[in-house]
């Protein structure tokens, strides 16, 4: 599989979109580190270093993955639709993709996590596959969030016969 040229269609037709704050985690470190002090509690940190929904193009259509949203340009999309199958088609261990591999997995394979995300969200906005979230399982809040860290984000799977529409 070409990972260059499939991080190129990527970065050219998705977007990673922030869901919350750009800071957040435990309540008492993230307000320290808001306030600027130096010495700081113990706990947990995540800053998100992508646009919110609100900075991003309206006309992106949006692929829910838990932790973040994936936005996708359908026209440019499409416009890679050939290549980005031959690619799939091209997977090592294409028997994993038919499976309906979690981000995690897919993530190891392309070497970023959050690449896998982009890539579940083009394969979706293109008709190759849906994606499986803990919300489309019914779970909601924490619940959702312990399945999402776990690998409950995956695709249902794609036919490496797949052809262009």
């Amino acid at each position: 599989m070409d990972l260059d040229r499939l991080y190129k269609i990527l970065n050219e037709t998705t977007i990673q979109i922030r869901k919350g704050d750009v800071v957040h985690g435990t309540p008492e470190l993230v307000e320290a580190i808001k306030r600027g002090d130096e010495k700081l509690p113990g706990g947990v940190v995540s800053i998100d270093m992508m646009p919110s929904d609100k900075e991003v193009k309206p006309e992106l259509e949006r692929v829910d993955m838990q932790f973040l949203t994936i936005g996708v340009h359908r026209e440019i999309a499409e416009e890679h639709r050939s290549e980005f199958i031959g690619l799939l088609n091209d997977y090592p261990q294409a028997d994993r993709l038919t499976a309906g591999p979690s981000y995690i997995e897919v993530g190891g394979e392309i070497g970023d996590q959050g690449a896998a995300f982009q890539l579940f969200a083009l394969g979706k906005v293109l008709g190759l596959w849906d994606v499986i979230t803990p919300a489309t399982l019914g779970f909601s809040g924490e619940q959702a969030t312990q399945l999402a860290g776990i690998g409950y984000i995956m695709i249902s799977g794609y036919t490496p016969t797949a052809k262009a529409a």
